[in-house]
Order: structure tokens, then C-alpha cells, then sequence
């Protein structure tokens, strides 16, 4: 058997022990999750100011069925910057508005998206959180110290409309459906329970959703007929 020089031993002892330091790095080092990597995502897309008009446009320009049109739509996104005690997560104001702006007798459905992990996935949930009485909390993104009161007692929560979301392997896209027939509202008019079919999809500088509900019969309701998303894009930083 050849013998080995003693400073031979030691560049191997050396080498094997950093080996294994590497290795038991590695082996303690946070491995970010579905949850954590999608919400990174998030954070660097969602905010800023929406519309879809050149969807809206290209709508009439093609003369699409009235039933099939994706209606004008402003939207607006921003990050909440102060501890909200009273909320878990990750949290994002947001409203529609009429003509896009921030002038309050233009804007309605306010609200916050609320970014949570689900425990039994380890996905990314979006819940939306709407303001029972909306008017207080309009542009509140510029009122922090309003903000950091809110509670679940302030909104309206329906867990069953809730989105699970997920990066695609690039990176390039988050998205996420609802759960068939989980998100459900009542029709007084019709006198019949609704159903939500909605999908999510994120990019940068984009913001996608459907939105619409169907009956029983998967007739659509309300909303649009048409297969597509409706296709937000962006339109100015928040």
C-alpha cells in the first residue's frame, strides 16, 4: 500500500472537513417556499394604478357582442406600510375608481387584499377583504395611523372566494383560480344563489381577473360572457 505524505493527509483532512461544512450548510440553510417565493412576486408587481383600456377599446373597435364586452375598468393597488395589529399578512389597499383618479365621490368597493399562506397547501392565498362602510377608509394608503386600527370587524370576509396562488417555474407569472362553487352570492333580483367563476393572474405591469358569476346551469349572470380575462395593465406607479 503507498504511504502517504504527512502534509498530503492534512490538505485532505482539510478539504473532506470543508466538505462537510458545506454540506451541513446547506442542510440548515431556509429554503424559501412556494408560499414565500410567490409572494416575493407579488410584492415587486401588484402595486400602482390599473386600467384596461386598451382591452375596453379593442372591444368596440372589433364590435363584440355586448354580452362578451369587457367593461372600462380603473383599479388601484398600494402597498399598507404600518403594522395592522388587528390583520395578518401581507397586506395591499386597494379601490376602483370611475375615471382612474384619487378623488374620493369617484371611487367604490374599497378594500384590502389580504396575502396569507394556507396551511394545508403551503400556497400563496389572496383574499380580498372589503370595508363594510367604505366611505372612512378611501385612500386611506395615505392615512397610516387610520390604517394601522383596521380589524377583521372593519371588512367583509368570505374564505370560500379566497384565490391560491403559485409562481410558474420562471418566474414571469403568478396566477390562481377559486375553488368551483366555493364563492357564492344571492341574487334578490334572480331569487337564486350565484356562483363565482374567477381566476387571477399576475405579471409585471399586468393585473388579470375574470370576475363574473353563473347559475346553476352555468349560465352567466352577471359579468362578462367572453373567455377572456379582463386585462389591467399598468398605468402609473402607486
Amino acid at each position: 500500500m503507498p504511504r502517504i505524505a504527512r502534509p498530503a493527509l492534512l490538505a485532505l483532512a482539510s478539504l473532506a472537513l470543508a466538505t462537510l461544512s458545506t454540506l451541513a450548510t446547506a442542510a440548515t440553510a431556509p429554503v424559501a417556499t412556494d408560499a414565500q417565493r410567490t409572494l416575493a412576486l407579488v410584492k415587486q408587481w401588484v402595486h400602482g394604478t390599473y386600467n384596461n383600456k386598451a382591452q375596453f377599446d379593442g372591444d368596440l373597435a372589433r364590435k363584440v357582442p355586448p354580452t362578451e364586452l369587457h367593461r372600462m375598468m380603473n383599479q388601484f393597488f398600494a402597498p399598507v406600510t404600518v403594522a395592522v395589529p388587528g390583520i395578518e399578512g401581507y397586506l395591499v389597499y386597494q379601490h376602483a375608481s370611475a375615471d382612474g383618479s384619487l378623488e374620493p365621490r369617484t371611487i367604490f368597493r374599497v378594500g384590502l387584499l389580504q396575502f396569507i399562506t394556507d396551511p394545508a397547501t403551503g400556497k400563496l392565498v389572496q383574499r380580498e377583504l372589503n370595508f363594510r362602510d367604505g366611505e372612512p377608509w378611501k385612500n386611506a394608503h395615505l392615512k397610516p395611523e387610520l390604517l394601522a386600527k383596521a380589524t377583521m370587524a372593519d371588512v367583509n370576509v368570505n374564505p370560500g372566494c379566497d384565490f391560491l396562488l403559485e409562481a410558474n417555474a420562471a418566474g414571469t407569472e403568478v396566477s390562481g383560480r377559486m375553488k368551483e362553487r366555493a364563492c357564492t352570492m344571492y341574487s334578490d333580483a334572480l331569487k337564486m344563489t350565484l356562483y363565482a367563476e374567477d381566476a387571477v393572474v399576475i405579471r409585471p405591469d399586468e393585473y388579470h381577473f375574470w370576475g363574473r358569476f353563473v347559475d346553476d346551469k352555468g349560465t352567466v349572470r352577471w359579468g362578462t360572457q367572453s373567455r377572456e380575462l379582463y386585462r389591467l395593465v399598468r398605468v402609473a406607479a402607486p
